[in-house]
């Protein structure tokens, strides 16, 4: 049997002139062969960054609060891994992903999904 765990949680953001831009902040990690992908996706004016670091497989609980922790403080890809490090949180960092056409975000909120 192959199980398949992913968490994904996203946080949308609005224009407020002056102020900021309107940018949604995906927060996700997901377990693969070689280990789980933390990404933290921004997605403003069309373009998409995705910021992502390799962790080892052997936590995905803890990979999912930790995600979690991100999303529900508004982290953002400047601090992000600050907060994996400070956690104690063992990592490489991958290359950042850059995109021009938007991914389709889901709505504000969380999902967790176990594909069984």
């Amino acid at each position: 049997m192959i199980v398949k765990e992913s968490c994904r949680y996203v946080r949308s953001y609005s224009e407020l002139e002056g102020l900021q831009r309107a940018h949604t902040l995906c927060y996700s990690a997901r377990r693969t062969e070689t280990g789980i992908v933390l990404e933290l996706a921004l997605e403003e004016g069309g373009v998409r960054s995705a910021h992502r670091a390799l962790c080892p497989s052997e936590n995905f609980p803890r990979a999912m609060r930790l995600m979690k922790y991100l999303y529900e403080n508004g982290v953002g890809a400047e601090q992000w891994l600050d907060v994996l490090s400070d956690y104690g949180q063992q990592f490489v960092k991958l290359p950042t992903l850059k995109t021009t056409q938007t991914a389709q975000i889901a709505e504000p909120g969380c999902r967790f999904v176990a594909f069984v």
